[in-house]
């Protein structure tokens, strides 16, 4: 979280400001497709000047950053010529971002201390099962037609619906960004203390916003469970409801029938891990960094998505982790590194991590 935002237009603090931090320093173009690193040639007459490798245009309005100490630095640029790999651009603000990062990441790699090189490997991301779920979509609609069939026994409404199926629905919305269930066991009876902000959020976002539910008011409980690969990426859900109350009991059915629907996915092999092992770059107790020059798997990775992957840790232990991808950087040399968070991990993972990181002196 920022604690500081500082936005500079004053004209006369520009040369300042772009000779104190971006001279000699680290320097990266936004775009939607991840960071590409520059160099800050200098500062003139109220223009300044990048060489910019590799790229023929560039929209009429950029954004630059870099990062000295605990601030992050952001200037917005309008374009005003090219000569070459050399852009010249006219400042329109600067903003000072005061942020400090959670912890410092340490370096990976054979450094001639005896440390051993750390790879990952069976790298999956939510893009990639997105598009493979649109890709084939007989196999999709063959392991719903067994789930339904199953769940039809005990329920009376069953839907069963995945990422490819579009974001505007609000129980996928909910799935994807907390990966928790919905349990509602009796519409009609008050929740208790601890479940009635819970409850209150199901009717005024979801149950209110389905039509087809809530129309005469038919059905009074659901329960509606996340599909996760791995138990780490959400990438659909089952949800069933009943004219009666439902039991835990009942609700555990759902659960294993979404742990079921997910084995049939691998199974079926709907869709696979990518086929590449990655260098660690750096990394901490709560992310890391990988590099790659493979500009072809870089489709894998958007800022934003989740992945999940494991790796065979210098303990000769193994861990399979979930993680958000935080950041993509186009560096020189054609080497891109994709920076991320990582949020999920089982009991054994985490603690071989831990072992590691604690050995390592991280």
């Amino acid at each position: 979280m920022a604690d500081v935002i500082k936005t500079i237009t004053d004209r006369e603090h520009f040369p300042h400001i772009f000779n104190t931090y971006f001279a000699g320093n680290e320097v990266y173009l936004r775009t939607k497709n991840g960071n590409l690193l520059l160099q800050f040639l200098g500062i003139s007459n109220d223009h300044v000047a990048f060489r910019i490798p590799s790229v023929k245009n560039i929209p009429d309005t950029i954004t630059v950053q870099t990062r000295h100490g605990t601030n992050t630095i952001y200037a917005s640029l309008k374009f005003f010529e090219k000569n070459e790999d050399t852009f010249v651009f006219v400042p329109v603000k600067i903003q000072v971002v005061a942020e400090s990062r959670k912890e410092d990441r340490k370096l990976v790699g054979d450094d001639g201390g005896g440390k051993t090189v750390l790879y990952i490997y069976d790298i999956i991301s939510d893009t990639v099962i997105q598009n493979a779920i649109s890709m084939q979509s007989k196999k999709v609609e063959k392991i719903i037609e067994i789930a339904e069939f199953e769940l039809k026994k005990k329920f009376e409404n069953v839907r069963i619906n995945f990422i490819a199926a579009g974001i505007n629905d609000s129980r996928l919305k909910y799935i994807l960004a907390t990966r928790k269930y919905i349990y509602i066991p009796d519409l009609n009876s008050q929740p208790p203390p601890d479940q009635e902000e819970a409850f209150n959020n199901y009717l005024n976002t979801i149950y209110k916003k389905d039509f087809q539910l809530n129309r005469g008011h038919k059905y009074v409980s659901e329960a509606t469970v996340p599909i996760m690969f791995r138990k780490l990426i959400p990438y659909g859900y089952i949800q069933v409801n009943n004219s009666s109350a439902m039991s835990d009991g009942i609700f555990e059915v759902v659960k294993r029938m979404a742990i079921i629907v997910d084995q049939l996915f691998i199974k079926n092999t709907i869709f696979t891990p990518i086929n590449a092992k990655f260098l660690v770059s750096d990394i901490s107790r709560s992310g890391l960094g990988i590099v790659f020059k493979d500009r072809r798997l870089t489709g894998y990775f958007r800022k934003g998505s989740t992945i999940s992957f494991e790796t065979m840790l210098p303990t000769q232990k193994r861990a399979v982790i979930g993680a958000v991808i935080r950041n993509i950087t186009f560096m020189e040399g054609g080497v891109i590194k994709v920076g991320m968070e990582v949020n999920q991990m089982d009991k054994t993972s985490w603690a071989n991590v831990e072992e590691y990181l604690d050995q390592a002196g991280i």
